[in-house]
């Protein structure tokens, strides 16, 4: 088979004509096969991040599970100018040639879909500690309920479309967000979280939203990103 027999063509002719609200954004749940390659894979793509105009806004690797199952390993905000610049990248023969076989050797698993944020990402950037709160309603409560626990809303943003690209399904492809809507809210710390976090807080949290997952993240230093050989050079 192809490379081109892989790719869903109709479904990336859709999404490349959609109405999507921008900038777009991709919010990246992982699960790690081999956090090493997926390193590797880190490296390899940041120079098309950059020809496509896209900002890394925040990642950051699980810590705690608050309520529900983790929802990923590590958890990567990426913004496009739009979709279009999306498939600039994961079309470009390099990405599917070299890049993508690098991340599919790290990925187990993969949530990702277009989402949109009226919000800007530097106020997320500047978070070491970030607590997520994945749910699919009642947005306002959410925000007003974290936020009367201490927490400051620094980012937050709502599935627009899925993504897909491969024909096949696979757990390392691009499947759904589980959770449409996710809000981002900074703690000083892992203690400030934990002592905000208790049970009548989270059930205040399921009250309101249902099905509701809270997930606290500890933002990974760039020299972290990186895989060993070449965070080595740096010190």
């Amino acid at each position: 088979m192809s490379l081109l027999d892989k790719l869903d063509l109709e479904s990336i002719r859709r999404s490349l004509l959609a109405d999507i609200p921008t900038p777009v954004d991709v919010l990246n749940l992982l699960h790690f096969k081999d956090e090493e390659s997926y390193k590797w894979y880190g490296v390899s793509v940041m120079p098309l991040l950059r020809a496509v105009g896209a900002q890394v806004g925040w990642i950051g690797k699980h810590v705690e599970s608050f309520l529900g199952e983790p929802r990923a390993e590590e958890l990567v905000v990426v913004r496009y100018p739009n979709q279009r610049r999306f498939f600039a990248l994961a079309l470009n023969p390099y990405y599917l040639l070299v890049a993508n076989p690098q991340r599919l050797k790290g990925v187990r698993k993969f949530e990702a879909s277009f989402t949109h944020s009226r919000d800007s990402l530097e106020p997320l950037r500047r978070c070491p500690w970030v607590l997520a709160i994945h749910f699919h309603e009642a947005p306002e409560a959410i925000v007003s309920i974290v936020q009367q626990a201490g927490g400051r809303l620094v980012y937050q943003s709502e599935e627009t479309s899925p993504i897909s690209i491969a024909k096949r399904p696979h757990p390392a492809n691009t499947n759904p967000l589980v959770f449409k809507r996710t809000a981002l809210f900074h703690f000083d710390d892992r203690d400030a979280c934990q002592a905000a976090m208790g049970a009548g807080v989270l059930n205040q949290l399921q009250e309101a939203a249902g099905e509701v997952s809270v997930q606290l993240y500890q933002r990974v230093r760039k020299r972290d990103a990186l895989p060993a050989s070449v965070a080595g050079l740096l010190r």
